[in-house]
């Protein structure tokens, strides 16, 4: 069974970042953004940051409940849907998130700031979904 206090950190960071990110989403026009490369550089690690924090937890509930033993978080996201702890269209936001992510973690330099900016402003929603989702599951079966 998945570590109460794992899920509860995870969601806590969770919460924190889409926090965070929603203001910046509020405050930071699109022009401040593409101006400012601190406003980029702040905004790209935050999504790295939230992203992380929730793939290290459908990795922890997969392995910990499921039985998986991969290492890829996209991979540990599509068990989460198969066993029915998040619904599809969370799956497949999370999955893209986390190739996201890696362009941002590893293509420093080449990322897109604008396309940043609009995952900014139209993708927030699936961090609230997906801890929604994963905090239900765990209290229905904890």
């Amino acid at each position: 069974m998945a570590d109460e206090r794992v899920v509860s950190v995870k969601l806590e960071q969770i919460e924190q970042y889409h926090g965070e990110l929603a203001e910046k989403q509020a405050t930071l026009s699109r022009s401040e953004f593409l101006e400012s490369t601190t406003e980029q550089r702040a905004v790209e690690r935050m999504f790295e940051n939230a992203i992380q924090a929730c793939s290290d937890l459908a990795n922890h509930i997969a392995t910990q409940d499921f039985g998986f033993d991969g290492s890829s978080a996209k991979e540990a996201i599509r068990v989460l849907h198969q066993a029915d702890v998040i619904d599809e269209e969370t799956m497949t936001t999370l999955v893209t998130a986390v190739g996201f992510r890696n362009v941002l973690a590893h293509e420093y330099g080449h990322v897109d700031a604008a396309a940043v900016y609009e995952t900014l402003q139209t993708g927030l929603s699936v961090y609230d979904s997906y801890s929604r989702q994963v905090a239900q599951w765990f209290r229905d079966n904890a």
